[in-house]
């Protein structure tokens, strides 16, 4: 599991002043339910991402709390409307204390 934490945000290749954008991003996570067992028949304990935070510029624009149901590597998509050059930044907190952060620059005309 050492990819755990890895991840990447997606931006749309041009970006203009005041557009809506779609932006997805995914964590590398394992997202353990606490239901499964090992070979030996050992409970293997819950491990998975339960709260994600999304700034824009500083400002928290979104907030996600998530259950062990989430899929393993998970991957979250929103719209936003651009309305100034700043960072986008996603921090992921799994019920195991790891803090996971992403970010990148919205800028009007690239990427």
């Amino acid at each position: 599991m050492s990819d755990v934490g890895q991840g990447k945000i997606i931006l749309p290749t041009k970006i203009t002043r005041d557009s809506v954008i779609n932006i997805r991003a995914l964590l590398s996570h394992p997202m353990l339910t606490g239901m499964s067992r090992d070979q030996a028949g050992i409970p293997i304990p819950a491990y998975f991402v339960n709260d994600v935070v999304i700034t824009y510029g500083g400002e928290q624009v979104a907030h996600f709390e998530w259950s062990s149901g989430i899929s393993r590597d998970p991957f979250v998509g929103f719209s936003l409307r651009a309305d100034k050059e700043a960072p986008v930044t996603i921090t992921w907190k799994d019920n195991k204390g790891g803090v996971y952060t992403q970010s990148a620059d919205i800028k009007f005309g690239v990427a």
